[in-house]
């Protein structure tokens, strides 16, 4: 089992009981490649905040309780983060060498440039439309998310 811990004064996330597949998929594998994570209620820049991952024991609730778990998890746990971090890195420089890499990163640069000039805006117009709208498909909640920009985009002229 895998324990999680991010800080960055003067806040700090702890999460318990992680898979390995948790611990990549979720943390290190973003880290790793210094992206920007969402966990918890935040979301952390690796270049700003700490990270910390421990292996050991499954805690169970007992141990959790009353803000003891990060202190249980260190007396129990190896800290393991470099190593980790390295085999996440590992893992990401050998993604580009099958080709797989490489393809994906190519759909990603023509999705984008079909998304606009502004596909952040567009991403949160979207969800902003789709949140508002439940009963419309994903696929009417963007044509119209894109219909909302275009009409904003006219008005600032």
């Amino acid at each position: 089992m895998y324990h999680v811990e991010l800080r960055q004064f003067p806040h700090n996330m702890c999460r318990f009981n992680l898979s390995e597949r948790e611990l990549f998929d979720t943390v290190v594998q973003a880290w790793a490649e210094e992206k920007w994570i969402e966990f918890g209620e935040r979301k952390w820049n690796p270049h700003q905040a700490r990270l910390t991952v421990l292996e050991g024991p499954h805690l169970e609730v007992e141990q959790l309780a009353m803000g003891r778990g990060w202190r249980n998890a260190q007396r129990h746990s190896e800290d393991v983060t470099e190593r980790v971090l390295e085999q996440a890195r590992a893992q990401a420089r050998a993604a580009p060498r099958t080709g797989a890499g490489t393809a994906a990163a190519d759909a990603d640069r023509q999705l984008l440039a079909l998304l606009g000039d502004d596909p952040g805006a567009l991403l949160a117009s979207w969800r902003l439309t789709a949140a508002r709208r439940s009963e419309l498909a994903p696929s009417e909640a963007l044509a119209l998310a894109e219909t909302t920009l275009q009409s904003l985009d006219a008005g600032e002229r």
